[in-house]
């Protein structure tokens, strides 16, 4: 896939199989920046009390270039109300805003 909003697409396609309305359970999108292969995954994580939490593989983005995440990202945001986490962007800003994509916890 090529296509910033098909891939946005599928990502959704995949959240909707595991996304469970009716139960108390938190849901968000985790963006990983894999550094070493070149690519940014996309996980689910669900947490249900009194039960250990999932993180579900979504899908793998090989074209590993900040501005087609952003244009996958702000697709995701339009369709969804999730939360949508980054990880391991330390010191990365999007090209569009200049706005640093995730910030450092704990200090």
């Amino acid at each position: 896939m090529n296509n910033s909003v098909q891939e946005a697409q599928y990502v959704l396609k995949q959240v909707n199989k595991y996304f469970k309305p009716g139960i108390r359970a938190r849901y968000y999108i985790l963006v990983v920046n894999d550094r070493f292969d070149h690519t940014f995954n996309f996980f689910f994580n669900v947490f249900k009390s009194r039960q250990f939490s999932r993180s579900i593989p979504l899908h793998r983005i090989k074209h590993y270039n900040l501005e087609y995440l952003e244009h996958i990202v702000k697709n995701l945001q339009k369709e969804t109300q999730l939360t949508i986490n980054f990880v391991l962007f330390e010191n990365q800003r999007w090209p569009s805003t200049n706005k640093l994509i995730s910030y450092r916890r704990g200090k």
